[in-house]
């Protein structure tokens, strides 16, 4: 659905009852423990600070724009009742109908109400919350997104990309190699040149989203932003950067990387990662920033990583669908299902030949809108990948460890997990590890015997629906219950 901008969005949020305002917060105690804690619930609201401590009233932070199921149907417009397997497929089915829809560009817009320049920049006037305890310090620029354009070949990318406050003017921007956001960069700086770039710090949610979706190589996310808003982005060019920002944006930043021969690193980080450690700091190059345009009381997006957060039914559907439509676009037949189930990558798999499976696999692990899965898991098409007791039967009573366990080395990984990055390996941005396939697939070769060598003990359907019918006056719902599988 497209909204106009963040505040028709809130307008929206708030006509469903999911709007929780707070007033009186501060930024150094209140709003990271409150934002943490309210994540743990699921379909949690969205918590809108105002009145916060030590800055003007109406200078609101908003966190949790996508942690419910009803907020992710405002912008997706998918179907209620949509659940699990059919809300992905829902979503992939759009995928496999993808339109672009490329930006418009506009003269004008509500981020240009209030403009400054060199010496007026002052970062600190926006509140910027210690969002874990053992932050490196405060962090602006969590829920919005940079802009950078590729100087090859012009292409420009949309990327989500943490931002630690420094200074008046001077701020953190945390590129994890691999990121097109990194390659850019350090284009330039391979021709000696700073690198230009756009920070929104708070904008339509399509806008983050689309940032935060791995569109692959090509693509461009301000198009796939359109698509998922149903209309163009209007944008606003920039005139110290030539780059191109949300006419409608709460607040953006004009600036560039520091080339590190121009200007030392800085520290960025410490940084409580949502896989519930802090990310050691090290040095990066930060982002000087010339010029700040923003609304009259502007409102900017908080979306720190958390370890418990619960995003409620709808989470993780969108990029679950984008890795199905991919494996689909792959041409390999087969594939029933993908899902996510703690930490596996499921793929659900109707084998056709010796090796099938595992070609999927290998196709898999190239990185599906994403980094490669650090676990995959493959499962026989009479495995729903979405019931996690159900993979983990397969994975307990189908594998030999020694012949359908393959490790990958060197490969590129999440930055957020610890295991197997030392401080070492991160100071150096060496983001490669260990990978593991499961093979959790009855072998090929016994594709004709495996029923019966192992028949099912599990009870009929027939006597389980005789005797939860005979006993449900005395036991109720504890004989009625239908069985998992």
């Amino acid at each position: 659905m497209p909204f106009e901008d963040y505040r028709a969005y809130l307008d929206a949020v708030e006509g469903i009852g999911e709007l929780k305002l707070v007033r009186g917060a501060d930024t150094k105690s209140d709003i990271g423990p409150i934002t943490e804690i309210t994540a743990w619930s699921p379909e949690h609201p969205l918590i809108l600070f105002d009145d916060i401590a030590g800055y003007p009233a109406g200078w609101r932070i908003a966190a949790h724009s996508f942690d419910s199921y009803q907020r992710m149907r405002l912008i997706h417009g998918f179907p209620d009742g949509l659940r699990g397997r059919a809300l992905t497929l829902w979503w992939k089915e759009k995928l496999d109908n993808y339109v672009p829809v490329p930006p418009r560009m506009v003269d004008s817009g509500p981020v240009l109400d209030v403009v400054q320049t060199g010496d007026e920049v002052d970062l600190t006037q926006f509140p910027a919350p210690l969002w874990h305890a053992d932050d490196g310090g405060p962090y602006l620029a969590t829920g919005g997104a940079s802009i950078l354009r590729d100087p090859d070949t012009g292409r420009l990318n949309v990327g989500c990309y943490r931002g630690m406050l420094y200074d008046r003017n001077t701020l953190g921007h945390h590129l994890a190699g691999g990121h097109n956001g990194q390659v850019i960069r350090d284009k330039y700086f391979e021709r000696g040149q700073n690198c230009p770039v756009v920070i929104s710090l708070g904008n339509d949610p399509a806008f983050t989203l689309a940032g935060a979706e791995n569109v692959g190589f090509g693509t461009s996310e301000l198009e796939y932003g359109g698509f998922l808003r149903g209309a163009p982005f209007e944008l606003v060019e920039g005139p110290h950067t030539g780059l191109p920002m949300p006419a409608t944006a709460e607040v953006v930043l004009e600036g560039e990387i520091l080339h590190p021969d121009h200007e030392d690193k800085r520290l960025e980080g410490p940084w409580g990662e949502g896989a519930g450690y802090y990310a050691s700091a090290f040095a990066q190059p930060p982002v000087r920033v010339h010029a700040c345009y923003r609304r009259h009381d502007p409102i900017v997006l908080g979306e720190p990583t958390l370890r418990f957060r619960n995003r409620g039914a709808a989470g993780g559907f969108a990029q679950t669908a984008r890795r199905w439509h991919l494996l689909e676009r792959s041409g390999l037949e087969g594939i029933r299902g993908v899902a996510q189930s703690g930490p596996y990558l499921v793929i659900s798999v109707k084998q056709h030949y010796s090796g099938h499976a595992l070609r999927i696999a290998d196709y898999a692990m190239a990185g599906l809108a994403d980094r490669p899965p650090r676990y995959l898991v493959l499962v026989d098409d009479d495995i729903d990948p979405y019931n996690p007791a159900l993979v983990n039967w397969a994975i307990s009573t189908r594998v030999d460890p020694a012949a359908q366990v393959h490790i990958g080395r060197d490969r590129w990984c999440n930055v957020v997990n610890p295991a197997g990055l030392t401080p070492a390996k991160r100071v150096i941005e060496d983001y490669t590890i260990g990978t593991m396939i499961i093979d959790a697939c009855k072998p090929f070769r016994w594709r004709f015997d495996w029923e019966k060598m192992f028949s099912h003990s599990d009870i009929p359907e027939q006597l389980r629906a005789q005797t939860a019918e005979k006993w449900a006056d005395k036991l109720g719902p504890l004989i009625t219950a239908p069985k998992p599988a």
